[in-house]
């Protein structure tokens, strides 16, 4: 592992601005210094944890990475210490606040960088947003508070994570691996082999291509518009259901506790229909085509919601 020193890294600009802010006696400045810097050649892998700062992350056919920091403090004391490191072929980037004072603490760092496409980019956060765009290279993004947003992907794996933050995604990945605590997964223009979406008391919004589909929220609802997968499964404790499909699958299933299941089928096909409530009402439209034969199946069952099944 070797840490970067100043001269061995910065190749650009640092910028400096400051004001004072003064109040019941006592003086606090906020500062801010905007530093720019490349990667050394070689490196095509990189981490980042920004403690409470954003992270902006760019790709483009351009060789090397190009990283600027964005730093901000109250006083002397508590100025941020970034850190670069490089071990083996990955550079990792991180930081660290200094002494904390009485009084406002603004210290953080923020980073803009920009990458080549097929880098192998991991970012863990906090309260900063991620955002991610046009990455070829494998992805694992997790944010706290934070949201975190992937966008323009082409890669063969995306992980990305959050606590209350929100999960975003478009473009295209192999496969795909969505998980928040409290936040919302929307995971609309996405293509994708394989999806897993897990929440816990956020709701969960599809649209796109996928091949297998696995959604599950605790008390979230799940929503899916105009979409094509040929495997779904779902499954939701206290939340309600909508999918519209585009396609026709050839399995669906999906499981509510105390939320309504609502389908819509394309009615080009025959389905093998098979619907289980408690204390729920059964509707499927005569425009669908039932027959207990056929290839395509859909199974849905709820204790204490309705079920409809229209076409598309």
């Amino acid at each position: 592992m070797r840490t970067l020193a100043g001269a061995a890294v910065l190749a650009g600009s640092a910028v400096l601005a400051g004001t004072a802010l003064t109040g019941c006696g006592l003086s606090f400045s906020r500062h801010t210094e905007d530093r720019t810097y490349t990667a050394p050649d070689g490196v095509d892998a990189l981490r980042v944890s920004p403690g409470d700062g954003s992270v902006q992350i760019t790709a483009s056919d351009s060789p090397g990475i190009t990283v600027t920091e964005h730093l901000r403090w109250s006083n002397g004391r508590n100025k941020p210490q970034p850190r670069h490191e490089v071990g083996g072929r990955t550079l990792s980037l991180s930081a660290k606040c200094g002494h904390s004072v009485i009084g406002p603490n603004p210290c953080r760092i923020s980073y803009r960088i920009q990458v080549p496409r097929a880098t192998a980019v991991e970012v863990d956060g906090g309260s900063g947003s991620i955002r991610v765009t046009g990455l070829a290279g494998t992805v694992k993004l997790h944010g706290d508070t934070g949201a975190v947003t992937a966008t323009d992907l082409r890669t063969s794996s995306a992980t990305l994570s959050a606590g209350s933050g929100s999960v975003r995604v478009s473009g295209r990945a192999r496969t795909a691996d969505l998980r928040t605590d409290t936040g919302s997964i929307t995971a609309t223009g996405l293509t994708s082999d394989r999806l897993t979406a897990r929440a816990g008391s956020g709701d969960v919004r599809l649209g796109g291509r996928f091949t297998s589909a696995e959604v599950r929220t605790d008390t979230g609802a799940l929503r899916a518009d105009g979409l094509t997968a040929d495997r779904l499964a779902v499954d939701t404790n206290a939340g309600t259901v909508t999918i519209g499909l585009a396609a026709a699958p050839s399995s669906v299933q999906a499981t509510s506790d105390t939320g309504a299941v609502r389908l819509r089928l394309p009615a080009d096909r025959p389905y093998a229909i098979a619907l289980s409530t408690d204390t729920g009402g059964k509707h499927v439209d005569p425009g669908i085509h039932q027959d207990s034969t056929a290839p395509r199946r859909v199974t849905v069952k709820t204790n204490a919601g309705a079920i409809s099944i229209n076409p598309a």
